[in-house]
């Protein structure tokens, strides 16, 4: 019994040499499927998606909205949001130290100016947004897994009680990686009584999903230390304090995404522009500031409450 080949079933069916050559080009171009099998293999691929495998800084940008999800009534689109996050990747002995930094400015839709106030459309109050910053964060991965820096102690973030893995994806010329996490960020520091109008509860509830998209090509090769990768996040969380929401039923919804940069010279002109007016310390070339901040600890010295 004589087993027919591809090549002589295309030949069969009428196709030209050139197009055989094309079909078997074609099939060899289809990425292999990229396995991780051990944490320190997940670590790895990680690392090189996210940030980088070699000791340098790079730069998150993206670009989104805040919405705002309110019982019986549409969702309201509030602003725009363009934030700049900047990690310096060390190589140490025990692992991958991560410090990283963010700064967000708000803005209108397709503008680049920084939003001194508009009127939520939630209350008809005029409010003025706060372009938060936040860090210094640590991370360290080491080959068992991630953890994190808090109260001076660094801490696990893989409570599975197994192995620590990621779940990836893959499709086409593309590879994906989602973490989610969810809890309380922080107790809220404002005074519901002096700050009746910025206060949305005590527990910060949130829940965040992001992810990292890359190159099976540029995972796969062990020559490639920074991947180029896509970045998406989605967060549902309490009002933020400066939109005068106070205890009303709702929360916030910011959808972002973007891109990871490995200079700052990446950013368009009109984008660095709009995050100097801001931020101009993420883009300095010494570390842009020491101890841990966020909006959480500057709100309450930088404002006075609403009446």
């Amino acid at each position: 019994m004589i087993n027919p080949t591809r090549r002589s079933i295309l030949k069969a069916a009428g196709l030209a040499p050139a197009t055989v050559a094309m079909a078997q080009a074609a099939a060899a171009a289809v990425p292999a499927v990229l396995t991780f099998g051990t944490p320190a293999e997940h670590v790895q691929a990680f690392l090189k998606l996210h940030v980088s495998l070699a000791a340098e800084t790079v730069y998150h940008l993206y670009v989104g909205t805040l919405e705002a999800m309110v019982p019986g009534r549409e969702i309201v689109n509030l602003v725009s949001t363009t934030t700049l996050i900047r990690r310096q990747v060390e190589v140490r002995p025990e692992g991958h130290h991560i410090s990283i930094w963010e700064g967000t400015v708000y803005h209108r839709p397709g503008e680049s100016v920084p939003l001194d106030s508009f009127v939520n459309p939630l209350h008809g109050r005029t409010v003025q947004p706060f372009h938060q910053r936040e860090g210094r964060g640590e991370a360290l991965w080491a080959p068992e897994g991630p953890r994190i820096l808090r109260n001076g102690e660094w801490v696990t973030i893989n409570r599975t009680g197994k192995p620590f893995a990621l779940d990836w994806s893959q499709a086409g010329e593309r590879i994906w990686v989602s973490r989610y996490s969810a809890g309380v960020y922080t107790n809220n520091p404002l005074d519901p009584v002096k700050w009746p109008l910025e206060f949305a509860g005590r527990d910060l509830f949130y829940s965040e999903k992001t992810t990292n998209s890359g190159l099976v090509r540029e995972m796969g090769d062990p020559k490639v230390l920074n991947a180029s990768a896509t970045y998406a996040m989605s967060v549902g969380m309490l009002w933020w304090p400066w939109l005068l929401m106070g205890q009303q039923p709702g929360h916030l919804v910011w959808n972002t995404q973007g891109a990871k940069l490995s200079d700052p010279d990446q950013i368009p002109a009109q984008t660095r522009a709009l995050i100097e007016k801001v931020h101009p310390m993420l883009l300095a070339r010494a570390a842009p500031w020491e101890g841990r901040i966020s909006l959480w600890t500057e709100y309450p010295k930088l404002r006075k409450p609403a009446t």
